[in-house]
């Protein structure tokens, strides 16, 4: 018999903005950037499980391709986590970075990190990868600037160490 394991998904993702400070309220991958023009930025992390690690959701049972905030894996099997983000502030946020902790018990997967969509003002710099900085996160750089209202979409997979 296999054990599985069920992992929360909020808490994993934290922001911050290259020109002002952070706040943020942990666990929740929610953060705002407080400055007088009152910027907001909204983190939604969710995972989908793809059981072979092929990279591929389409060949999954309906429970694991549909991301959510809860996902139950096995040893070895891989979760493909995406944080949603979105300016709800009334001003362009610009210098924006992202940083997705990779949990522990997980292995990032090279390569895996990717924009799934992007806003036309905001330009993406090719993410750093946990092998590549000191506490093995993933951080996503961007440059111009997400403007009020506009949303956008990255993702990544990790593999459960067995």
């Amino acid at each position: 018999m296999m054990k599985q394991i069920g992992l929360g998904i909020l808490g994993l993702c934290c922001l911050a903005s290259l020109a002002t400070n952070l706040s943020m309220t942990a666990p929740f991958a929610a953060a705002s950037i407080p400055k007088a023009e009152n910027k907001e930025l909204y983190l939604f992390m969710v995972a989908a499980v793809d059981r072979d690690c092929d990279g591929d959701l389409t060949d999954e049972e309906d429970r694991d391709r549909n991301f959510a905030t809860q996902k139950t894996l096995a040893p070895a099997e891989c979760i493909i986590y995406r944080t949603r983000y979105r300016n709800d502030g009334a001003f362009g946020i610009r210098h924006m970075r992202v940083t997705n902790i990779v949990p522990r018990q997980m292995v990032y997967i090279p390569g895996s990190a990717k924009h799934i969509a992007t806003p036309p003002g905001l330009w993406p710099e090719p993410p750093v990868s946990p092998g590549e900085n000191e506490d093995g996160s993933l951080i996503w750089r961007f440059g111009g600037a997400l403007e009020p209202g506009e949303t956008g979409e990255i993702q990544f997979r990790v593999r459960l160490v067995p």
